[in-house]
């Protein structure tokens, strides 16, 4: 990292050598949003920095705190808030902290700080790059002309800003984004200790002023400052580097490293070359498969390597329904048959895991009528968030709408009890283990203040880190293992793998996954979003391959009778376990990493080292046969090369 220089000119700036970014005339360097709470008033209004009479601003040479003892509105409107800024230099980086006492009728819903407003960065704005823990990872080259394809249309207030909205724990796997601007990186990340979340915002120019570029770049916190409340939040850092985006995953790894301890996972976990997905019974009632015919539905996937079946809607009411019952069901064989099926598996060396849902509520339940009500997660207006998973048959009606779903809050102790009990309830059915769908994605705001959070709306991710913390306990050792679906750090470090969710899980042009996978070598996640053989599919196999991620076979969404239905799709995955399997100890223990070399456009690769040796994970997805280390690779195949 470099030295960083901060100084106070109308508003905050900062340099390094040879890093010198151009701030725009007259922009913000924080914004804030404040909410009257009344109908007919404004639910966002903005208090902009450029707006505000000269703050008392102190400097003592390694921190500068700005400090306003009120603030004016974009509406004229003046209101008792007391704002304190810092900006800190600590072992060449720059610090923020803001510090918010509010003594007025008006609740502070929104900072944005820190906040940088940029016509020039290091280079050109076209030629910036945004790299991003987006899921797995993702590369956003020209990010400024990125976020003018966001432009809302209608919905957004395009025409004094067009943004995009990168949100931890939500989208982002880990809470910092890094800027390649000409040789430098600047860094950007939130350090607290506490999981809050975070969105992190890109705004660019209106279309009307494209002549004036700019761009943008901050952290939003949502702290809910409520009449006759101070809070303070802090940790948000910036740091500038030579080198490429690893120099900011490696900040980031120095400063989490006290909660990014990941726990040992057992042989038969790093021996896992993933699961057939099985959906029993539709939430239309449709049936697939009955306990008896999960025997045969392990062997043949075990013929391609596969032995773990990820069991869903094994339950009476089906697929997304029901939730939180999960009561075996008498039309597919009954509790005893479900457990004689997973012994008889177990016998054959396999694993069967049963699903559940760590958030979703069926609003048809009794649970929910009778209780579950009480304890869901509200919006901004103090509603249910309400979602819809609408599955259908060959007809149409259903699509017009059949299922509804609330969250439940981890704020609330029962909720967290009853996923509790669904876990040992799960054990006592013989499963290898327990899933829960959604615990690690799908994250929300909580308006509701009778919970635990109280006001602080931000802490789903911190209070579902705690929930699994807890669950953990149940299945500790080598017997019983833990899954979740999505990546996000606190809690991905804690379960015995993850079922992919989001992007990077599969080939797209902007996928980088050597982000997540650079910090979180160790990690079993699957590959998502390939369901038949669909033009192309060959490429998201060797994706897979070339990252190290393990295979969710979820053939036609999980309906298929049989892995043989895409029998080219099971003998690529065959082949790919085969050519991984001298090498395994590589993939789950070793160091990750880019190749050393570049190498032609079309070419992905990968380094995993152990010990003293290094290997490189390649697939030609180019229309030439190129050479790496003496060794031929044709188009279109994949190869592991020992350096």
């Amino acid at each position: 990292m470099q030295k960083i220089n901060i100084w106070f000119d109308k508003a905050l700036k900062f340099s390094s050598e040879g890093f010198n970014p151009v701030f725009r005339e007259n922009g913000d360097f924080w914004r804030l949003h404040l909410d009257y709470g009344v109908a007919g008033k404004p639910r966002e209004l903005g208090v902009y920095s450029h707006d505000q009479d000269a703050p008392e601003v102190t400097d003592n040479g390694s921190e500068i705190i700005m400090t306003y003892p009120r603030l004016k509105a974009e509406d004229g409107s003046v209101h008792e808030i007391k704002l304190t800024l810092s900006a800190k230099t600590v072992d060449n980086t720059v610090v923020f902290e803001a510090d918010m006492e509010n003594g007025s009728e008006v609740r502070l819903n929104e900072i944005q700080y820190p906040f940088f407003d940029f016509t020039f960065l290091n280079a050109p704005l076209e030629e910036d790059v945004l790299y991003l823990p987006n899921g797995l990872g993702r590369r956003i080259a020209n990010p400024h002309r990125y976020v003018g394809y966001c432009h809302s249309e209608y919905m957004g207030a395009d025409y004094k800003n067009v943004k995009a909205l990168f949100e931890y724990p939500a989208a982002l796997s880990m809470p910092w984004w890094g800027f390649m601007s000409g040789s430098k990186l600047m860094y950007m990340g939130c350090h607290s200790k506490t999981c809050r979340w975070a969105t992190f915002t890109l705004y660019t120019e209106p279309r009307e002023e494209a002549s004036s570029p700019y761009l943008c770049a901050c952290i939003s916190s949502y702290p809910v400052v409520m009449p006759g409340e101070r809070v303070v939040y802090g940790d948000f850092t910036l740091a500038v580097c030579d080198g490429d985006w690893r120099k900011g995953a490696d900040i980031y790894k120095e400063s989490a490293k006290e909660y990014l301890r990941p726990i040992t996972r057992s042989d038969s976990v790093k021996r896992l070359n993933g699961w057939q997905r099985i959906i029993m019974k539709h939430q239309h009632g449709e049936l697939f498969h009955k306990y008896a015919d999960l025997p045969r539905v392990f062997k043949e996937g075990h013929k391609y390597g596969i032995d773990m079946i990820l069991l869903f809607a094994w339950w009476q009411e089906g697929m997304d329904n029901g939730y939180p019952n999960y009561l075996p069901d008498e039309a597919l064989g009954g509790e005893a048959e479900l457990k004689k099926a997973i012994k008889e598996i177990n016998d054959m060396g396999g694993k069967v895991i049963l699903y559940a849902n760590g958030h979703i509520i069926d609003v048809a339940t009794d649970y929910y009528k009778t209780e579950g009500y009480k304890y869901t997660m509200k919006d901004f207006e103090q509603n249910e968030y309400r979602e819809f998973y609408m599955f259908t048959d060959n007809g149409t009606l259903l699509s017009h709408g059949h299922k509804c779903f609330v969250n439940g809050c981890h704020g609330t102790e029962q909720w967290r009890e009853k996923l509790y009990e669904l876990e040992r309830r799960h054990l006592d059915l013989g499963s290898n283990g327990t899933f829960f769908d959604q615990l690690c994605c799908a994250f929300r705001l909580c308006f509701d203040s009778t919970h635990t959070h109280g006001h602080r709306i931000d802490l789903d991710g911190q209070l579902r880190t705690e929930t699994v913390t807890e669950m953990r306990k149940m299945v500790d050792g080598d017997k019983y293992t833990f899954g979740t679906e999505g990546v996000m750090d606190r809690v991905s470090v804690q379960v015995d793998y993850v079922h992919g969710c989001g992007v990077g899980m599969t080939y797209t042009p902007d996928a980088y996954p050597y982000i997540f996978r650079y910090v979180f070598p160790d990690i079993p996640v699957s590959n998502r979003y390939l369901h038949d053989e669909v033009t192309g599919w060959e490429k998201h196999l060797n994706y897979a391959f070339v990252f190290g991620l393990i295979f969710d076979i979820g053939l036609y969404r999980c309906r298929a009778k049989t892995i043989e239905v895409c029998h080219g799709y099971a003998e690529r995955v065959k082949k790919i376990i085969d050519l991984r399997e001298p090498y395994r100890a590589f993939f789950t223990d070793g160091k990750f990493d880019l190749p050393d070399e570049i190498y032609p456009a079309g070419v992905w690769a990968a380094k995993y080292t152990l010990g003293e040796k290094s290997i490189l994970a390649l697939w030609n997805d180019s229309a030439n046969t190129v050479y790496i280390k003496n060794a031929e690779v044709e188009p279109g195949d994949i190869k592991i090369i020992e350096l």
